[in-house]
Parts: C-alpha cells; structure tokens; sequence
C-alpha cells in the first residue's frame, strides 16, 4: 500500500493521545469532539479500518462508560502502531 501525505498525517496526529486523556479525565465533550475529528480524518484519508471502534468510543463516552472506551480506545492505538510500523517498514 502506497501512503498518502493525508493518511500519514492522520496516523501521527495527536489527538489519539489527547482522546485518551480527555477519557482519563472524563472530560466526555472533550472527548466526543476528539473522536469525530478523528473519524472525519480517517475517512477523509481513506481508512476505514476505524469506523467501527470509533462508533464504539462514541457510544462509550456518550455512556460515560470509561472503561470500555478505553477498552476500545486500546484496539485503536494497537491498530494505529500496525499502521506505523509498516509505514515506517516502507520508508
């Protein structure tokens, strides 16, 4: 797979750090702002990989369910680091 300038820039941004903080310190509208943004990113780049977590992490936070927004969160940043370390393979 061939990475474009805007997938790259989704996959190194930092709202995935600052979405997990905003869930650490359950600031929820925070946090649902964070996670549409990233949902608008991935989808504009052409991944959909994350779809469905982040309808997950939405759902989540709508609950104030921390838990399992981190949970889902986790999925996230696991999948996220595959992306990068391929990315960084092709370099």
């Amino acid at each position: 797979m061939k990475y474009t300038e805007e997938q790259i820039a989704f996959l190194k941004c930092m709202d995935f750090m600052r979405l997990g903080q905003a869930i650490d310190h359950k600031q929820w509208q925070s946090a649902s702002m964070i996670v549409r943004r990233l949902d608008d990113m991935a989808r504009e780049a052409g991944i959909n990989d994350f779809e469905r977590a982040f309808t997950g992490i939405r759902q989540s936070v709508n609950r104030k369910d921390m838990a399992e927004a981190k949970q889902i969160l986790s999925i996230v940043v696991n999948k996220r680091a595959k992306y990068l370390n391929d990315l960084g393979n092709r370099e």
